[in-house]
């Protein structure tokens, strides 16, 4: 019996001589993460670097900008180009890791603690700095990193880390940020 059969589906006596019980946990309130060790200034940071994403001039607001900047390049009116897609694109990231860092923010309580990862929430992570990095590296582009980013940058490093391996945790999704 494997460790998915004890947890989520078929209980059983305990393993290697030992009597003990296993218990079902209903999939559908429980989800395996990854438990990640962060510090507070690592999450605070994380969320500096969300407020000043959202807060740089808006991609919309620059739409007729890039509009126009398409049409010069290809010297038609109509590019095909949907500039409005495009800047959808640029805040899908923020909006996939806004939720995650306010939650994991809200049940922090020291300086120290452990927040939950879901598979994917790395990845998610990192798609955002990227995008960041990018928009810092952009002249034309009022975006700028702040000064806290080498912090949210090692909050990054901690959740390769520890989502870098094969151990999970299960815990109830009422713990963990909406997907």
């Amino acid at each position: 019996m494997g460790i998915l059969d004890l947890m989520l589906g078929k209980s059983g006596p305990g393993e290697q001589g030992v009597a003990a019980k296993s218990y079902t946990l209903p999939k559908e309130t429980h989800d395996f993460v990854y438990p990640v060790a962060v510090r507070r200034a690592e999450l605070e940071a994380f969320a500096e670097l969300l407020e000043a994403e959202a807060d740089a001039p808006a991609l919309e607001a620059e739409t007729d900008d890039m509009q126009a900047a398409f049409e010069d390049l290809t010297g038609e009116g109509d590019t095909g180009i949907d500039t409005d897609e495009l800047a959808e694109r640029m805040r899908r990231p923020r909006r996939a890791v806004e939720p995650v860092i306010e939650r994991w923010r809200e049940g922090f309580e020291r300086d120290i603690g452990v927040v939950y990862a879901r598979s994917g929430t790395y990845d998610a992570l990192v798609a955002f700095v990227k995008l960041c990095k990018q928009r810092d590296d952009t002249a034309s582009d009022a975006f700028e990193l702040p000064e806290s980013f080498p912090d949210a940058a090692a909050l990054l490093k901690r959740l390769e880390e520890g989502t870098d391996t094969q151990y999970r945790a299960v815990v109830h999704t009422d713990l963990l940020p909406d997907r």
